[in-house]
């Protein structure tokens, strides 16, 4: 569960363990020629919630955050288009 953000594409499955859900995002960047995707960052020790929706939402939220801060560096150091 996750969201397509510009050319990138959020993985927001949390983990469950002592009654908790720890929210967590992987971040893949989308070429848009061949829709190959590669793993950019990978962020797994976000806050825990009550339930896994909260967990999905928090990170996909959170994601999106991180992508509009490091989305210029990745371009740049890709050669990619954002």
């Amino acid at each position: 569960m996750g969201v397509t953000y510009r050319n990138f594409r959020v993985d927001s499955i949390p983990a469950f363990s002592v009654g908790r859900f720890f929210a967590q995002a992987r971040i893949f960047q989308v070429q848009p020629a061949t829709h190959e995707e590669t793993e950019i960052f990978a962020a797994i020790n976000l806050p825990d919630f009550g339930t896994d929706a909260e967990a999905i939402a928090f990170s996909n939220r959170w994601a999106v955050g991180w992508i509009h801060e490091n989305a210029l560096e990745i371009a740049e150091a890709k050669g990619a288009h954002v």
